[in-house]
């Protein structure tokens, strides 16, 4: 892998950036979240739900890929990029979902800073041969398995129900229940998730470098989300406020997706055949780098 690192300097501050804003508003939202939210009883224990995974999974996995892209690990570079996807994703919700609270600047910031992370790192990076470095037949069907079946159950899901207005001309109970005047979750589900999905799925397929890396980032993010949502199921029954009756798919895709992830990040090697070092491992290769660049100084 070539060493872009110093041109990334910029999205890796937006990547601190983003963890110090993602900690503010996911630890008031586990902690005051009767204080913050101004949603309904249903909506505002999804949040508080999301807001531990948040909290207590995503940011640590945000800082650590971070750390690993630092130290130019290749699981890192993937981990780091997917864990930014899911920041820009799940804080997209909060700012154009929630009810307005003192938090909404700092929610459309979580939004915005991770998606300039990406916009500032994508077009800096070799894609086709991060995505060459990641092989291994297992890991290519379980990853178009868990593409495919998201891009498919939530495409056919959401698409089904907003044509079942056209039939019964009523609002579909999931908007009514979320109090949302439209169907929010729908709209972004079917730009941010559905296509690039199917396009893994696709790319895997056709056994193109990019659809390994793709459902990289997407199987990172979507088993992290997942879990959210997991989360947020317990968190709905736990206040009796629903049924939390999803909780058992949203289990599945998260095991599904955490699978994915494992089973492609093993399968990454280095240009030459190597095997890729995790960041530790990096870390000690830099250190022994240097080291040995203060023997030849001296000597």
């Amino acid at each position: 892998m070539n060493d872009d690192r110093p041109r990334l300097r910029l999205a890796y501050l937006l990547t601190v950036a983003t963890a110090a804003t993602m900690t503010t508003v996911s630890a008031v939202g586990v902690f005051a979240a009767d204080w913050l939210y101004r949603d309904n009883a249903l909506i505002t224990a999804t949040f508080r739900g999301q807001d531990m995974v948040t909290l207590v999974v995503a940011v640590p996995l945000l800082l650590v890929g971070l750390v690993w892209e630092m130290r130019g690990s290749l699981r890192g570079r993937v981990l780091w990029l997917g864990m930014l996807f899911y920041s820009m994703y799940a804080y997209l919700f909060y700012a154009v979902g929630a009810a307005f609270n003192p938090f909404f600047l700092l929610y459309v910031a979580t939004f915005g800073l991770p998606l300039y992370a990406l916009l500032f790192s994508v077009p800096r990076l070799d894609l086709i041969q991060l995505g060459s470095a990641m092989g291994g037949r297992v890991a290519r069907v379980v990853a178009i398995t868990y593409t495919g079946v998201v891009a498919a159950g939530l495409g056919l899901l959401w698409v089904g129900i907003s044509l079942s207005y056209l039939v019964t001309d009523a609002v579909p109970q999931p908007i009514v229940d979320s109090g949302h005047p439209t169907g929010v979750v729908f709209a972004i589900d079917l730009v941010f998730i559905v296509p690039p999905m199917l396009l893994a799925a696709l790319w895997l397929a056709r056994r193109r470098p990019l659809g390994r890396l793709l459902a990289g980032v997407m199987s990172v993010g979507g088993s992290v989300y997942t879990l959210t949502l997991a989360a947020a199921s317990v968190e709905v029954a736990r206040q009796n406020v629903g049924a939390g009756s999803e909780l058992p798919i949203w289990a599945a895709l998260t095991v599904l997706g955490a699978v994915t992830v494992a089973l492609l990040f093993a399968g990454i090697r280095r240009p030459d055949g190597s095997e890729a070092p995790t960041g530790a491992q990096a870390a000690g290769a830099g250190a022994r780098s240097a080291s040995g660049r203060e023997r030849r100084v001296v000597q």
